[in-house]
């Protein structure tokens, strides 16, 4: 019975990411058409740092570093908080919703190639199978608009391929922090890392902008982003991280290409297209043959 009340806990965490994702594409959206977008990866630090420490507070935990992590910590906060939030802020300018939850489904593909190189994977032929669904389902979902060269759309699409790749080494590197922090005390630790690296350019450029042309649609957005996905979308996706083995992250993923393509029709963002359904369908299908392998033990990686 505990059993499967843990994989049901597991599921509802897994539900409630895919809800956080699927709006953050949305708010990111909204908040992309009003705000410049380097001002809103700042508010998103702040009031992410705000909402974790408000948690912190509450709950009386103490923030402890063991100084031998430092240089691992400051890897997975440059490339899970600061070049992946910065990049994902910066697309949304130029791309579609329902485009970023397509990209970032190969996570799980490269994070099984980073193990691959790590040796702590093997080459099976199911993920090499895998791997060929996965890329032409993105490309079936991204191959209009290289055909008729929307240029907006592809340069927007460039900076979510990269931001998912900064998203896959700091997953596939996170889990034993996860495990010797706790989800709570990590994701407030990086994120303080994040604001002050990203503060004094933050700062000049907030200071540019007129925020007088914010309407009530783009400051919800810009709440939603902080605390939503700066901060319980952390916090929530490590509880995942530390219930499931990092390249099993298909389970997390899967459920988000479907999720934003929902919201994004029925906010008007997008119309439903064919080959965006058939490429959806495509990757989940992918990312269930990736998971159909042993689980393997993670050791703690060293750069």
């Amino acid at each position: 019975m505990k059993v499967n009340n843990k994989k049901l806990f597991t599921f509802l965490l897994i539900v409630f990411q895919a809800l956080i994702v699927g709006f953050t594409n949305i708010a990111g959206k909204q908040a992309a058409m009003e705000v410049d977008a380097f001002v809103i990866s700042f508010f998103r630090y702040v009031i992410g740092m705000m909402a974790l420490g408000s948690i912190v507070l509450l709950r009386k935990t103490r923030i402890r570093i063991d100084w031998s992590d430092v240089k691992m910590l400051f890897f997975l906060m440059f490339f899970g908080m600061f070049c992946n939030q910065i990049l994902f802020a910066q697309s949304l300018r130029f791309t579609v919703p329902s485009h970023p939850p397509l990209i970032y489904s190969l996570t799980p593909i490269v994070i099984i190639f980073i193990d691959i190189l790590r040796k702590a994977e093997k080459a099976t032929r199911e993920i090499i199978f895998a791997s060929v669904l996965s890329f032409i389902g993105v490309g079936i979902v991204l191959g209009k608009n290289i055909f008729i060269f929307n240029a907006s759309i592809l340069l927007g699409d460039g900076l979510v391929f990269i931001a998912m790749l900064c998203w896959s080494l700091y997953t596939a590197f996170s889990k034993p922090f996860v495990h010797k922090y706790g989800p709570l005390q990590l994701a407030l630790i990086l994120i303080i890392g994040a604001v002050i690296l990203y503060s004094p350019w933050g700062i000049y450029r907030l200071a540019q902008a007129d925020l007088h042309v914010i309407t009530w649609k783009g400051w919800i957005s810009l709440a939603f982003l902080g605390v939503f996905s700066s901060g319980l979308s952390y916090l929530n996706y490590f509880a995942i991280l530390k219930r499931i083995n990092p390249s099993q992250t298909g389970l997390i993923i899967s459920t988000h290409p479907p999720t934003t393509i929902v919201l994004s029709v029925l906010f008007g963002f997008e119309l439903l297209q064919w080959n965006v359904v058939a490429g959806s369908i495509l990757i989940i299908f992918a990312l269930w043959v990736a998971q159909k392998k042993p689980v393997q033990k993670i050791k703690t990686p060293e750069i």
